[in-house]
């Protein structure tokens, strides 16, 4: 995995209240992330089968739960 196939897009001015930004990889979209919530409250969207973004999810509870799959595959 090369680090170049990464690539974030920032969709609004970092001096607004509210920042948005995406995520892709390899040329693929993979979620939106926003601070909707203040900068203490990162939270992420997935796309849907639809094109669509699905529900927001706290970063905190998505990066834990990340951890924790990852932890039961090495068991």
């Amino acid at each position: 995995m090369k680090k170049s196939d990464w690539d974030t897009i920032i969709l609004s001015e970092p001096g607004y209240e509210h920042l948005v930004a995406e995520l892709h990889f390899d040329d693929q979209f993979l979620l939106l992330l926003d601070r909707e919530e203040g900068r203490e409250n990162l939270c992420i969207a997935l796309p849907g089968s639809d094109g669509k973004l699905g529900t927001r999810i706290s970063l905190d509870d998505f990066i834990e739960q990340l951890k924790s799959a990852a932890e039961n595959l090495c068991r």
